[in-house]
Order: C-alpha cells, then structure tokens, then sequence
C-alpha cells in the first residue's frame, strides 16, 4: 500500500514537472487553453457513428504502420504482432470511443469475447512497461496518433 502512494506521488511530481515545462515554453493561458482543447477533444460519443467508423478505419491503418504489418492480413493473422495491433486498436477504442465489445467486434471480424480479452491483455502489459517495452511504445505511438486525429476531426 505504501509502495503505491509513493508511485503515484512519484509519477505527480512527473507530471507537475511536465506541466511546468509546459506553461515555460508556451506561457500559462496557452497551457490552460491545451489541456481544454485535450479534454473536450479526446472522447467520441457513441452517438457519432460516423466519426467511430473513421476512427476504427484510420486506427487500423496506423497500427499497420506502426507495428510494421501488411495490410491484406491485418484482420486475420494469427501472428502475435498481428495479434497485438489489433489488441491497440480494441482497448483504444473502448477508451476514446466508449464503443462496445460486440461493435468493435464487428469491426474487427471477431467476437466480444476475444475483445474484451484483447482490452484486458493489453492493460496487463501496459502495466508491466519493462517486460513488454516494443509493446508499449507501439502503444503509446499509436495512442498519440490517434489523439491527434480525434483533435482533428472535432
């Protein structure tokens, strides 16, 4: 228990630390005004169907990229890097999206069950970032693009 709360003052001072890099370089009311623009940005209701369709599509097409894979297979190789970007896309999804486990299932030509194992399975690596290090920074790389976009199209 004591471990924890000194991880997670730890990673505060991180993050503080950040922040303050921040507002150095581009001053305080930009700061605020990026952190408001991150908020109101970063989620896409399920409501707008349209937008979940370009985000699942141009999801896809980023973890093929990122994960160096070919696309005619993206959907059905049982590789594990194949494995593993779709697993991004699942658990990336349900964060930004809120979409459902059938949904993203339909997407993805696969069952609820298999993304709900791939949401679960990537919150366990993601958890142990020494372990799986590529895994994580294909993650975070593909997070970041996908942030980005969602920026974009709102």
């Amino acid at each position: 228990m004591q471990q924890h709360a000194n991880q997670s003052a730890a990673t505060y001072v991180q993050l503080q630390d950040r922040i303050d890099e921040v507002i150095g370089k581009i001053g305080l009311d930009r700061t605020i005004y990026l952190l408001n623009s991150f908020i109101n940005n970063t989620a896409i209701s399920q409501k707008e169907g349209e937008k979940i369709k370009m985000i699942t599509h141009y999801l896809a097409s980023v973890a093929i990229q990122v994960f160096d894979l070919r696309d005619d297979i993206f959907y059905i190789s049982a590789v594990r890097e194949y494995r593993d970007a779709r697993m991004c896309c699942f658990h990336l999804l349900r964060k930004y999206t809120e979409d459902t486990y059938p949904k993203i299932g339909l997407n993805f030509h696969c069952s609820a069950r298999i993304v709900m194992y791939g949401c679960i399975t990537v919150e366990d690596r993601l958890a142990v970032p020494k372990g799986n290090g590529k895994f994580v920074a294909n993650y975070t790389l593909l997070e970041s693009k996908l942030i980005d976009f969602i920026g974009k199209i709102n």
